[in-house]
């Protein structure tokens, strides 16, 4: 039977649910551990800024992921816009060189490709597999097939795709409510570092962000609660009458003491902190740790992963 190709839509703004497994042996969850789920969000989050489109909401499971994203209509962009867009896809002195070669058909080449999921979708997971591999001496292919894509023909089938993705790790069992899942959107919205994803004031006729995500979490909840199908795991009704009692507002960010910040060795930014580490490991000092460990979803970075991280209240 003939492949079916994708459903891509040009006349207008166009949502699209992606999603994306890793070719992994059964029970291996390569995506699961801190430092490659942070990875793969940094990776999005990165061609969002470069790529005509708009991540709604996301979710790293163990061995796949979802993402909720609206591209934008193609209209023309002049060559400044599109060369901001290029040095973020091509840094380097060496490939900022290059550009300056570039032709006019080379730029109308470039600004039909930041209009194309497919070609979003290829550079966030060949982006990703190379890191992957580079980083864990892994080799061979890391994604098991091409991505699916789901295009979503109005706000209400996106709202409602947005709850299936974020309601991801409640149904798999591994967390108790949807915000307690480090990969997914609804983490960041809580913790204010959300301003690269839509707003939620998109999708619900509210004045401000914090009632659209008030609103948001009250269906989260209430869609949580009812499995979709017989055995999956649901939102306990203990946990949704005490959501209900408080008005489904955000419950804040400190509920453990932040240990980090006394035992973390170092705290900043990922590329500060990653310098560190090169010279450690220069001088022949901490040589087991790569990578920066993110606190609070990505707000700090510490050298000294934590037993005890900070959660909401």
């Amino acid at each position: 039977m003939p492949r079916i190709g994708r459903l891509k839509f040009t006349q207008t703004d166009a949502w699209y649910h992606l999603y994306s497994r890793v070719a992994a042996y059964k029970g291996d969850y390569p995506l699961s551990h801190a430092v490659p789920m942070r990875r793969l969000i940094e990776t999005i989050r990165h061609f969002s800024a470069i790529y005509f489109c708009e991540v709604a909401a996301f979710c790293v499971m163990g061995n796949h992921y979802h993402l909720v994203v609206k591209f934008d209509r193609p209209r023309p962009a002049d060559q400044e816009e599109l060369r901001a867009r290029a040095r973020l896809m091509y840094p380097g002195k060496a490939s900022q060189a290059r550009l300056d070669l570039w032709t006019e058909p080379d730029w109308e080449h470039y600004r039909k490709r930041l209009f194309d999921v497919s070609e979003y979708m290829r550079n966030i997971q060949s982006a990703f597999a190379r890191w992957y591999n580079r980083s864990y001496q892994r080799r061979g292919r890391f994604w098991a097939d091409r991505f699916k894509s789901v295009y979503l023909a109005d706000l209400r089938a996106v709202l409602d795709c947005m709850l299936y993705v974020e309601l991801n790790p409640v149904r798999a069992g591994l967390v108790e409510r949807p915000e307690e899942w480090q990969g997914s959107s609804l983490i960041q919205r809580e913790l204010g570092t959300d301003s690269w994803l839509a707003p939620l004031q998109t999708f619900f006729d509210r004045p401000d962000g914090e009632r659209a995500l008030t609103e948001y979490r009250e269906r989260l909840y209430h869609r949580g609660s009812v499995p979709t199908k017989e055995g999956q795991k649901a939102l306990s009704q203990d946990v949704l009458t005490q959501e209900i009692a408080r008005g489904f507002s955000v419950r804040g960010l400190y509920r453990r003491r932040l240990r980090y910040f006394v035992d973390g060795l170092a705290i900043g930014s990922e590329s500060f902190l990653r310098e560190q580490l090169a010279l450690l490991r220069e001088n022949g000092v901490y040589l087991r740790r790569r990578h920066p460990i993110p606190q609070l979803g990505g707000i700090h970075m510490s050298l000294r992963e934590q037993r005890s991280t900070a959660a909401s209240f």
